[in-house]
């Protein structure tokens, strides 16, 4: 009897790689979309999404979302961002095998996510916690995600890791000052297609 292969992954963070952030111009900040309205697509992520299942890679996203720890929103709205997330990809040919969020926050308005927990990144709790469920190679595994943050958590699985973003001097001195590197850097989630793709072409 054959014993099927763990399976290779892409890990994705959420809001600023699948959708944009929120400009907010009273206090020139920028956030997490707080309700389904606010939540835009990232111009090509559904279809880099779409491209990623047609590689055969199961595709994950494993996001910090305090707003509700933080009272910014609530879990109805947070399901319903999901939903629009959900359609979104799926129109443009996509889909995600999972969701994970890590709800908590040290300093959370709410005393229930008040919790200094093992998923909130840069620990990798999240990412673990979908190679056990989803039967996960991480040695096969690529973390993309916009933050350093990202680029830890995937780090201490033995992922692959892709930080999207401009390889500016200041963003170089703060990994420095973390002391790691992204294996890759690119400016957009289409731009990690295209490094995924290389990379299986020389493992071939």
């Amino acid at each position: 009897m054959l014993v099927p292969m763990p399976r290779k992954a892409i890990f994705l963070d959420r809001d600023g790689v699948i959708n944009s952030y929120v400009y907010n111009a009273e206090f020139g900040t920028v956030d997490s979309p707080s309700s389904p309205d606010e939540f835009i697509l990232a111009p090509g992520a559904g279809e880099a999404i779409a491209e990623f299942n047609r590689l055969g890679f199961v595709v994950v996203v494993v996001s910090n979302q305090p707003g509700i720890a933080k009272g910014k929103f609530t879990p109805a709205l947070l399901d319903q961002v999901n939903t629009k997330m959900h359609a979104g990809i799926a129109a443009c040919g996509g889909k995600l095998d999972a969701v994970y969020y890590c709800l908590h926050h040290p300093d959370a308005a709410l005393a229930a996510y008040r919790v200094r927990c093992d998923c909130r990144k840069p620990h990798p709790g999240m990412l673990l916690q979908a190679a056990r469920e989803w039967d996960i190679d991480l040695q096969r595994a690529y973390m993309i995600g916009d933050g350093i943050t990202d680029i830890e958590a995937g780090r201490a699985t033995g992922a692959r890791t892709v930080f999207i973003g401009q390889p500016k001097p200041y963003v170089l001195e703060e990994f420095e000052k973390h002391g790691i590197r992204p294996d890759f850097v690119v400016a957009t989630l289409a731009g990690a297609v295209d490094i995924v793709k290389q990379q299986m072409a020389n493992t071939r």
